[in-house]
Formats: C-alpha cells, sequence, structure tokens
C-alpha cells in the first residue's frame, strides 16, 4: 500500500524552521526536506554564522523506492 506524501513545515518564533516528510522514501526524502530547509532557513547572523540543521531521519527513510516498488508489482502491499 502507497502510503499518501506529506510535508509539515513549523517555523518557531526563534526562527527555526522544522520539515517533516512522510510517504517519501530514501533520498527522496532527503531531497526534499533539504530544498525546504536551503528556502526557509533563516540569513546568517552579523557574526557569519550560518542557522544549525538537525535531522532526524524516520524509518521511511530507510525503505527505498525500489523496494516499494517491487513489493507492489508482486502483489505484495504489506496490507494484511
Amino acid at each position: 500500500m502507497k502510503l499518501p506524501r506529506e510535508v509539515r513545515i513549523s517555523i518557531r518564533p526563534d526562527g527555526t524552521v522544522e520539515v517533516v516528510t512522510h510517504g517519501f522514501k530514501g533520498d527522496s526524502c532527503l531531497a526534499l526536506a533539504e530544498l525546504f530547509e536551503k528556502a526557509l532557513a533563516p540569513p546568517p547572523s552579523p557574526e557569519g554564522q550560518a542557522a544549525e540543521i538537525v535531522r532526524a531521519l524516520l524509518p521511511e527513510y530507510y525503505q527505498s523506492d525500489a523496494s516499494e516498488k517491487q513489493r507492489e508489482a508482486a502483489g505484495h502491499d504489506g496490507a494484511s
């Protein structure tokens, strides 16, 4: 079963940007998150320090798009 794709973005009062993706697997998850991080990150401080980026990889990251397609082709969509 293919999961719906979702991107949640939170921008906190201190300027911290949080990007959470669901339904994206493997490197596509990371590439999408990086795109939003670059677009929404606050500018560097007057001292030239860039904002810190912290990543927490969800279990979906460790799954690959290829393995998902193989399961679907074989008729194993994970549903019981």
